[in-house]
């Protein structure tokens, strides 16, 4: 479970309110029923250096190092793809930084909300040892990874992820963002909390935000249709 924010074309000057309305919904964002106020459980930003994927996470509470969050954001400056994930927690004692989004592999960056209940079920089809304890959002990282190694087409490889996942797992929501460092995508799927699932899409000028929320400035909101992968 998380708050997301991907923006097309980021530009620290021009962006940096939407950023900041994006940092509330650490603390102040939508949860799902019966949880805890907050998604304080790991943070992570994920852009691109060039063609170079960069990456930074932490295990701890974004609001507690807010500091860091905001002068790394500064530092970036300008990026043609920048993501923010804040997570809340489905597993106990998982608020370290491995399990942080997002995630990285080379060029990819990918970024989920939502639990996949029976991730063993993707382990075991990935072979991947349980000693590595990746938890369910990884896998689904790897799956959409192993995919694209094989059909070297990222939408065809994410399309076979989700099949995959529908056909064998348990679920709340496959809801995620995820780059290749030209374009940013975005899927919005859940089984429950339809309006807890959500991504929203607005566009200002030659940048395009995809927030987990609507973020103000009059910018829109447009609340993304389930089922459809959205390519900017």
């Amino acid at each position: 479970m998380c708050r997301m924010l991907g923006i097309k074309n980021f530009v620290f000057k021009k962006h940096m309110i939407i950023v900041e309305n994006f940092f509330h919904l650490a603390k102040n964002g939508k949860i799902p029923p019966n949880n805890p106020r907050g998604h304080l459980d790991g943070w992570g930003i994920g852009w691109y250096e060039g063609t170079k994927a960069r990456l930074y996470k932490s295990g701890n509470s974004v609001i507690k190092e807010n500091a860091k969050f905001f002068d790394l954001v500064k530092q970036i400056n300008e990026t043609k793809i920048l993501i923010i994930h804040f997570r809340k927690s489905a597993w106990k004692n998982t608020n370290i930084k491995k399990h942080s989004h997002p995630f990285k592999n080379d060029k990819l960056l990918f970024a989920h909300n939502g639990t996949i209940y029976n991730y063993d079920k993707i382990s075991k089809y990935l072979n991947i040892d349980t000693k590595q304890r990746p938890l369910d959002s990884e896998l689904y990282f790897l799956l959409l990874l192993y995919h694209y190694k094989k059909s070297k087409d990222l939408m065809n490889a994410y399309n076979e992820t989700i099949n995959f996942i529908s056909k064998n797992c348990k679920y709340s929501s496959l809801t995620c963002l995820f780059s290749n460092g030209e374009n940013l995508f975005a899927f919005r799927d859940y089984k429950k909390l339809s309006k807890y699932y959500t991504l929203f899409l607005a566009n200002e000028q030659n940048s395009f935000f995809i927030s987990s929320e609507p973020l103000g400035l009059n910018l829109g909101w447009y609340l993304l249709k389930p089922g459809h992968l959205l390519k900017v």
